[in-house]
């Protein structure tokens, strides 16, 4: 058999797919944002005419192997309608061919390819001019579809890495001057049988996307896999978690409070409030003085809506004890000051925000005992905050940078009711 292929190609007026003379492609086009192929639009009766006739040939003669139909869109958009509206594309092409020539349908091959990724890349390959280019081509050649972690969990692909690169600015101008060319790409190939019953391939036509589909089976299943928050950087557990409990020293009773223990262990019920677990282990390493340190963090998604609240802070504070009604109640004032970062998604379309900081300030509070081993404390930290915040908009399901800014704050900063419990000997 020999393998005649004609390319017919199905895109906007930018057209990746193009560079052959008419002699071994056709070209006929979608409205944007379209899948019914109409014949009145442009110049596409002509063109489809044309190829039909080479195919209704083909067909009389009964010499027809197999007609592939191929299907490709560009990157922006998600990808689970990219390949739908691609497999949308297909179905039009074959419809069409059915309707007119007395075609086996078994004869007709769809291959909705949704997002043209080898065309893109060869495009950026080709365009100098593409800002960070040969950082985008190394994402292009190197980063999956679809990164995932050892669950199994969508954490990153190869679309938010290109999102991010270089704050947007290659994507931004990708999608301006590179991705209407990628769009509404169909490639149809006509497999011949010769009188020995074997194929060869025509060379006279050799499709750009065809030469270079570098994505295997499981790519293509990847790429079904639904959107998420990508771009984003995450906040790690271990930034959330708890400092490791000391090995409380020998204590006795309440009556004897100089011997109480010199730990304490804390929860401050407000955070619960905005759902954000805490806690706070507290060391009285003299008689008025103790060290307090202090971890918090919220760690909720819901990437159905892109709802993200994450939230973490660790902050040590030096306390000193002016008024002391027993070993570890009565009045204090401390120092107190560390890091923090952050990831906030609202939702619904509205921008993102993540960043990182770091506050000081001072606080005053006052702890009483409600039990043998338990107490409350109050207090409220008053101080400086300093964030370099960074502002995303929503995109096709994802995140594209926008802006960075630094966001200065004078005020309260630390409210607490806490729980506490003076480990025991």
């Amino acid at each position: 058999m020999r393998l005649i292929a004609l390319a017919l190609a199905v895109m906007t007026v930018f057209t990746c797919f193009g560079g052959n003379n008419a002699s071994d492609s056709v070209k006929v086009f979608f409205r944007i944002g379209q899948y019914e192929y109409d014949p009145a639009f442009g110049n596409n009766r002509q063109a489809m005419d044309s190829f039909m006739d080479i195919l209704s040939k083909a067909n009389s003669e009964n010499n027809i192997e197999s007609i592939e139909i191929r299907a490709y869109t560009s990157p922006d958009g998600s990808s689970k309608g990219n390949q739908r509206l691609s497999e949308l594309r297909c179905n039009a092409i074959a419809d069409y061919i059915a309707a007119h020539l007395p075609i086996k349908p078994s004869l007709l091959h769809k291959v909705p390819e949704g997002i043209a990724w080898n065309g893109l890349r060869e495009l950026v390959e080709k365009t100098p001019e593409v800002p960070s280019r040969n950082a985008v081509l190394n994402i292009l050649d190197n980063t999956p579809v679809w990164i995932f972690d050892r669950r199994g969990k969508v954490i990153g692909g190869r679309k938010s890495q290109l999102m991010s690169l270089d704050k947007g600015i290659p994507y931004r101008w990708m999608l301006t001057n590179l991705f209407p060319q990628l769009r509404n790409g169909v490639v149809i190939s006509i497999i011949l049988r010769d009188s020995k019953g074997e194929c060869e391939q025509n060379t006279d036509y050799e499709d750009s996307e065809n030469q270079k589909i570098i994505e295997n089976k499981k790519h293509l299943e990847l790429d079904k896999r639904p959107e998420i928050n990508e771009g984003e950087e995450s906040v790690q557990s271990s930034q959330i978690s708890s400092p490791a409990e000391p090995t409380p020293l020998p204590g006795i009773t309440e009556k004897s409070s100089r011997k109480d223990s010199n730990f304490a262990m804390k929860t401050n019920m407000l955070g619960y409030a905005v759902l954000m677990p805490n806690l706070e282990i507290e060391w009285m390493f003299t008689r008025r003085w103790s060290l307090a340190l202090e971890g918090q963090g919220a760690w909720w998604a819901k990437n159905s809506t892109h709802k993200v609240y994450r939230l973490a802070t660790l902050i040590p504070e030096v306390r000193f004890w002016p008024i002391e009604r027993s070993r570890w109640h009565g009045m204090y004032v401390g120092l107190f000051g560390g890091p923090g970062t952050y990831d906030l998604d609202r939702g619904n379309g509205k921008k993102g925000h993540e960043g990182e900081g770091g506050m000081v300030g001072a606080s005053v509070g006052y702890m009483w005992p409600i039990s043998k081993h338990l107490s409350l404390e109050a207090g409220v930290g008053v101080g400086y905050l300093r964030v370099r915040d960074k502002e995303y908009a929503p995109l096709d399901g994802h995140f594209l940078y926008q802006q960075t800014k630094n966001i200065n704050y004078f005020g309260p900063l630390r409210l607490k009711l806490s729980l506490v419990w003076r480990i025991p000997k």
